[in-house]
């Protein structure tokens, strides 16, 4: 008997404290939900740093619904095809190759249409890695939901700028 109260209460503390972990991760990411300007912003601060910095993959993760998607248009001459990531997924693919590499996604300008709870992004960026080089320009394309008090990512799918697809001024400027 005097074991299984044991098991019980480890049990109950164990919960207690998962709990409790999640919540202050979520109070210390609240800035980055409580605008479409901080959302978008938190994903570039997230994903960038310098060579040999980890990166916070948890405030990354508290910006999206655990169901969002995350897809990448590549291109090769007058081709291009579309590789569809989910938060795990491109973590995993991208996360080393980051800090490896000093990756920096920086924002030109940002671009918001919203009705009611929903609103979408153009972000147009720039990358740099550790030489401070800009390697790539490009656009980012948000999709938001505003629910549970707070904004959240549902799909995110970026296309970079090419010989024959340049980022259109007002995206720029």
């Amino acid at each position: 008997m005097r074991l299984l109260k044991t098991i019980i209460l480890t049990y109950c503390l164990f919960i207690v404290t998962i709990s409790l972990s999640a919540q202050n991760k979520a109070s210390m990411y609240s800035h980055d939900v409580s605008s479409i300007e901080n959302i978008v912003t938190a994903v570039l601060e997230s994903i960038s740093g310098e060579q040999g910095s980890k990166r916070d993959w948890d405030r990354f993760r508290h910006l999206f619904r655990p169901t969002a998607q995350l897809n990448a248009v590549f291109h090769n001459k007058d081709s291009a095809w579309v590789k569809i990531h989910t938060l795990d997924a491109f973590i995993n693919n991208a996360g080393t190759w980051y800090v490896d590499n000093g990756f920096h996604e920086y924002s030109y300008k940002n671009h918001i249409d919203r009705f009611g709870n929903i609103a979408q992004v153009f972000q147009s960026y720039g990358v740099k890695l550790a030489d401070g080089v800009e390697i790539e320009r490009g656009i980012n394309s948000f999709q938001l939901v505003y629910i549970e008090e707070r904004w959240w990512i549902v799909n995110l799918i970026w296309d970079s700028e090419t010989e024959k697809s340049k980022i259109p001024k007002k995206y720029i400027e």
